[in-house]
């Protein structure tokens, strides 16, 4: 009796300091790749500050200026290029097309008190409509 309990704790330390071997082995291969994530990361945050000192530089207002007149050659506008709004045609638009282009208008808060009984319609929403400077309906 006493040679399988001393054979079963033998087995027993055994397979326990086989394990914390492996144990002991797998944090320092954490720890390796711990230190590594940490480099990694350093060097990323090095490499944005370069990158921002990069931007602050190619943003500097002579460089615009120069990227400016090498790809937006701009002209000089003439007076009788410019037009007024009232020599613009007025816009007819479809009435078709009217109904797709509506944009919707979120109803009022209900914590505001409104200000007119007719100033919101039936239903749960309602369209926004243009309407000329000066008319009233």
């Amino acid at each position: 009796m006493r040679w399988n309990l001393t054979i079963f704790i033998s087995i027993v330390v055994v397979a326990v300091s086989y394990g914390l071997y492996q144990l002991s082995y797998e944090v320092q291969s954490l720890e390796k790749d711990i230190y590594k994530i940490r480099a990694e990361i350093l060097e990323n945050q090095q490499a944005t500050q370069i990158l921002k000192a990069e931007w602050a530089y190619q943003n500097r207002p002579e460089i615009i200026q120069e990227l400016t007149a090498k790809y937006l050659p701009l002209l000089l506008v003439a007076p009788y290029q410019v037009a007024s709004l009232q020599d613009l045609p007025e816009r007819r638009i479809d009435p078709t097309i009217a109904n797709i282009f509506s944009v919707p208008i979120p109803r009022a808060k209900p914590r505001f008190k409104q200000r007119r009984e007719d100033a919101m319609p039936e239903g749960h929403l309602r369209l926004a409509t243009y309407r000329p400077l000066g008319s009233e309906e």
